[in-house]
């Protein structure tokens, strides 16, 4: 009987680790908020490892989409999604989706993701990255 419950003991310890390590994404999700007036909001991340940050927001088909991604990282991707666009936009700053001025015309009204996360070979190695996100949205 001990042999028993030893065993359920140890199927039970390896099933729990497997749940725990896949709770170890550090995946966060942050709904932006313009302050009464403002065009504009500002966001401080960080992204290690393959984890990845999303921004969601709402905004109205036509609108002028405006991301800036402020970092000394050469590590990072951002792009945007929405339910209704096939592909992620790519809001990199020599991104072809965008407009001379960097913009990104909304093709949709609802909501829509900001995700930014590491190129995979950085990820891999569990490296880090800082930055500062300015969305703006006229």
């Amino acid at each position: 009987m001990k042999l028993f419950s030893r065993v359920n003991a140890v199927i039970l310890t390896l099933f729990l680790s497997l749940f725990s390590f896949s709770a170890l994404a550090a995946n966060k999700v942050q709904d932006v908020h313009f302050k009464k007036g403002a065009t504009s909001a500002e966001y401080i991340g960080k992204v290690q490892g393959y984890d990845f940050n999303e921004y969601v927001f709402y905004a109205t088909k036509g609108q002028a989409l405006k991301a800036t991604l402020d970092t000394k990282s050469t590590k990072l991707w951002f792009i945007l999604l929405n339910q209704h666009i096939e592909n992620r936009v790519d809001l990199s700053e020599y991104s072809e989706s965008l407009t001379p001025q960097g913009t990104y015309i909304l093709p949709y009204s609802g909501k829509y993701t900001i995700r930014i996360g590491q190129y995979r070979a950085f990820a891999r190695r569990g490296e880090h990255s800082d930055y500062k996100l300015k969305i703006e949205i006229k």
